[in-house]
């Protein structure tokens, strides 16, 4: 009867740690494999791969109106609207009266605007070539809230969710750990030492 009482828990916890990690299973993916890269982007950069450049793909006038806000963002904003590049971007430098550049963030290569006011003239810039490194370490970044386009949000949302499904599945795998009193010695033998190294490692590298 003890037991009986745990097994809608039991369910719960096992249902959450198996679907979750299958409906996520591509974006766990693309964060534990940009990760590995990442972290061992000497073996990927090798001196055989193209060193990517930026190329010059597009070049257009861009003569605002009156109504052309006065701030950095708001001007960023209307200019990738223009070239229809809207999406996630950075202000490169300090905007002054000669030009604004943005970094328009893409996963399949980036672009660099150039806004060069005097002449009422936008340049596009792409980076090139694109290559499987480049790509999976792009999405890795990729962010989403803040900007006006709704795939950017739902990829906002799922890494959110990736983000508590980890947290789930760490509970979840504690809490089968202790339902298995046969496994609980292993089980909180690895416990103890991760969490031991994780605090020696946390001190070391805050020194």
């Amino acid at each position: 009867m003890k037991n009986h009482r745990w097994l809608p828990w039991d369910r719960l916890m096992r249902a959450s740690h198996l679907y979750t990690g299958m409906f996520l299973f591509p974006w766990m993916i693309v964060y534990a494999v940009s990760a590995f890269c990442i972290n061992h982007s000497a073996w990927f950069l090798a001196k055989n791969q193209p060193a990517q450049r930026w190329e010059v793909v597009r070049e257009a006038d861009f003569a605002p109106d009156a109504e052309l806000p006065s701030d950095a963002d708001e001007q960023a904003k209307a200019v990738l609207e223009a070239l229809d590049l809207n999406g996630a971007y950075r202000i490169l430098g300090v905007p002054d009266a000669h030009q604004l550049t943005l970094l328009r963030l893409c996963a399949a290569g980036h672009y660099k605007v150039t806004f060069q006011r005097p002449r009422n003239h936008v340049v596009v810039e792409r980076l090139r070539p694109v290559s499987a490194y480049a790509l999976i370490n792009n999405l890795h970044f990729v962010t989403g809230y803040g900007v006006s386009s709704w795939a950017y949000w739902v990829w906002a949302v799922v890494v959110d969710a990736v983000t508590i499904s980890t947290v789930i599945w760490v509970i979840s795998g504690v809490y089968l750990w202790a339902r298995r009193p046969k496994k609980r010695l292993l089980g909180g033998v690895c416990m103890t030492a991760g969490i031991a190294l994780f605090a020696v490692l946390v001190v070391l590298l805050c020194r």
